[in-house]
């Protein structure tokens, strides 16, 4: 069984590169362009693992892993946000229940080994 990954960004390039460069490393991919659609998507298919943008419309990522958080069986789903504007939002996404937090730009081999390890 593959691990499903859900990829929540507003941006549509960047959604559309993360899922190729996933799909190369064999993960299946599912794909929200905001927060509200991030989080029914997620209580639909309950993905092993989530990454999500923060700044994004109709629900950030900060309330988005919130909501999450309190879902019945995705208490525990990794969660992995990414920001382009620095620490303090990392730190905030980490507060409000992600597992880890990076600042744009992403390294991708960076970010292959930190999903590796958050789905072990």
């Amino acid at each position: 069984m593959h691990n499903r990954i859900l990829i929540v960004d507003d941006s549509d390039d960047t959604r559309e590169m993360m899922a190729k460069l996933l799909e190369l490393e064999a993960f299946s991919v599912m794909t929200a362009e905001d927060g509200n659609i991030g989080l029914k998507v997620a209580i639909e298919q309950h993905p092993n693992l989530i990454i999500t943008d923060i700044n994004m419309p109709n629900m950030n990522g900060i309330e988005m892993i919130k909501h999450v958080r309190l879902q019945p069986g995705l208490e525990r789903v990794p969660i992995m946000a990414i920001t382009a504007y620095g620490n303090g939002v990392a730190r905030e996404a980490i507060d409000a229940g992600a597992d880890r937090a990076a600042t744009k730009p992403i390294q991708f081999s960076a970010l292959i080994i930190e999903i590796r390890e958050l789905l072990t």
